[in-house]
């Protein structure tokens, strides 16, 4: 067992007694709005590796202005309560875009040390990181406090709650473990503590029947370390804890009634419920009970009854789960049908399909059929050749928000932020989180719901019954479309417009695609002949069909605009997007063949 090098830099009296000194300089210098009593609670996992599998994923680029707390993830603990990172690289590497802010002239601060037991590349300890910081004037918390919103710490995950049992058993580790809690909270300006263990008496993961007593031992320590740290520096810092929606699973757990007394909030992992884990294909994310489903209880809507009920915890208090990413099974194409594992022939190896490879694939192949379960409250896909997914869409999100509001619950939690973001030259979108904040603002949707997906009706199975696309009232007029920018607000559900000599309806909210540059968000329609869509030509077009040889935009460059004309290849293109930094090879959806004068 690794023995305790790093019990604590300052035992928690003496970190106590130097907060004195350091109080005024925490509370001038991290600068955040306090989300208000009545505002929903909207948080979202910040995964560090991530940014492996995207670049240009890290802190500074994202908008956490959206969310009102965002959860790192993660960090873990050993047997003795000493807690560690996983990703040296991620912690002091990635220039500005470092989660402590980078070396600087700031005074000497220790990371915690470093170590991810299961790693494939690396799997040996590091010893902390000692050096001058730069003191927040970057890095992850800065960040998120800049937006407005807080950061939280948080500890465990499905790989690394091995050894919970182990740290929960001892006082003497669960206060190594208190201990290093508060110094985080201290040293990298954290504004609270998540407890992602899953799960205390889980037999896969090491737990046993003691860690119920156990964890309730460790909530009530940390509430009370939580208090003196608040009352020297006069913040307020949170406890929270992500819990299982399994019956069985937490009944084993938790001593409910104490979870509900000692958390400030407790987040519903109201996903997971069906995956290439079970024989048949099930739903992951399904907010309501359907007809295929195999486990009883294995919903969104029978966890919240549940934890309400037998769990003891209030609406106030309940934190609902949402899905970024989907499951697949090989195999099935419907609900119910015989599965075979995870469906390696169509995506990735991980486990969980993020939404932005489910959008991707939407659009590139016409063999995969997506369509919303209505009983379910969720989307489902598959493949002709077979293969099947559950997974979320802007469409079932939205409605899990709407119930948030319509069951008093306190929010939305998100796992994990990263999945549904969407790269649209060279910057993301986020229309999952968007859709989920229509929901929770309480205003009337458009009529009818936003739906991010083609829907199609699917081969038969055993539940769903698809919602049909928006229906357009023939002959309705309708006008030009005009590409929407940055801050405008894009096209509703249902607006129609004029494109290429063709009517077109949007699926979709907001709608900032044209109809050749996102055709699964537009459905043909007809309507009263509008104002003429041919676009207005841009300077660099002129009207004698002249083209300038293609050159490839890169980032900081503006792009083509609509109506632009180049030669490519011999070939002349006009564009048909803005801002458009693609190739007429790379996509061709956003341009169209033409004449050209000139020649490359």
């Amino acid at each position: 067992m690794h023995s305790r090098k790093l019990r604590l830099r300052h035992g928690r009296r003496g970190v106590l007694a130097l907060l004195a000194l350091v109080a005024t300089i925490a509370l001038s210098s991290t600068a955040f709005s306090q989300a208000s009593a009545t505002e929903p609670r909207v948080s979202a996992y910040w995964a560090d590796w991530e940014y492996y599998y995207d670049a240009g994923f890290t802190h500074d680029r994202v908008d956490f202005s959206r969310l009102t707390h965002v959860q790192y993830a993660f960090a873990w603990n050993d047997a003795d309560g000493v807690i560690y990172f996983t990703d040296q690289n991620v912690f002091a590497g990635l220039g500005v875009s470092s989660f402590s802010g980078g070396p600087g002239g700031g005074p000497v601060k220790c990371s915690p040390p470093f170590w991810h037991p299961f790693s494939d590349f690396d799997n040996t300890r590091h010893a902390p990181i000692c050096q001058g910081w730069n003191d927040h004037e970057s890095g992850f918390a800065k960040s998120v406090h800049d937006a407005g919103a807080k950061a939280l710490l948080s500890i465990g995950g499905w790989t690394l709650s091995h050894q919970v049992s182990q740290m929960l058993e001892t006082p003497a580790s669960r206060q190594t473990f208190v201990d290093h809690s508060i110094q985080f909270l201290i040293d990298w300006d954290f504004d609270g503590i998540d407890l992602d263990f899953e799960f205390p008496g889980y037999a896969p993961h090491a737990g046993r029947p003691i860690d119920k007593a156990n964890f309730t031992l460790l909530l009530q320590e940390l509430r009370e370390a939580l208090a003196e740290l608040g009352a020297a520096t006069g913040r307020e810092y949170e406890l929270t804890a992500a819990v299982s929606c399994g019956p069985q699973i937490a009944t084993n757990a938790y001593d409910f009634g104490a979870v509900a007394r000692l958390l400030d909030y407790v987040n519903l992992l109201s996903y997971d419920f069906g995956g290439d884990f079970d024989p048949v294909a099930q739903h992951n994310s399904p907010l309501y009970p359907y007809a295929a489903q195999i486990h009883e209880g294995f919903d969104t809507d029978s966890c919240r009854e549940f934890w309400m009920t037998t769990g003891q915890t209030p609406a106030s208090k309940l934190v609902l789960g949402m899905a970024h990413y989907g499951r697949s099974v090989a195999g099935a194409k419907a609900l119910g049908e015989a599965a075979s594992g995870h469906d390696f022939a169509h995506w990735s190896g991980d486990t969980e399909t993020r939404y932005y490879q489910i959008f991707d694939k939407m659009q590139t192949d016409p063999t995969f059929h997506t369509f919303f379960d209505s009983e379910a409250g969720t989307h489902f896909g598959y493949f002709d050749a077979g293969g099947a997914i559950s997974f979320e869409d802007a469409r079932s999100l939205r409605l899990r928000a709407e119930y948030v509001v319509a069951h008093d619950l306190a929010g939305v939690m998100i796992w994990q932020l990263h999945g549904g973001m969407i790269q649209v030259g060279g910057a993301y979108e986020y229309p999952l989180l968007d859709a989920a904040l229509q929901g929770l603002s309480g205003l009337p949707p458009p009529s009818p719901t936003p739906v991010a997906t083609p829907e199609s009706t699917p081969t038969p199975t055993p539940s769903p019954s698809a919602s049909p696309a928006p229906t357009a009232v023939p002959d309705e007029p309708c006008s030009a479309f005009a590409q929407p920018y940055a801050g405008d607000p894009g096209y509703a559900v249902g607006d129609i417009v004029t494109f290429g000599g063709q009517a077109y309806a949007s699926l979709h909210a907001p709608n900032f695609w044209s109809p050749s540059a996102a055709p699964h968000l537009w459905r043909a329609t007809t309507c009263a002949p509008g104002p003429s869509t041919t676009p207005t030509p841009t300077p660099g077009s002129d009207d004698d069909g002249e083209c300038a040889p293609y050159v490839q935009p890169y980032a900081g460059d503006t792009g083509y605009a609509i109506g632009q004309r180049v030669l490519f290849k011999g070939q002349g293109y006009e564009s048909l997007h803005e801002p458009n930094w693609w190739s007429p090879a790379f996509a061709p959806q956003l341009w169209q063949a033409v004449s050209c004068d000139s020649a490359e």
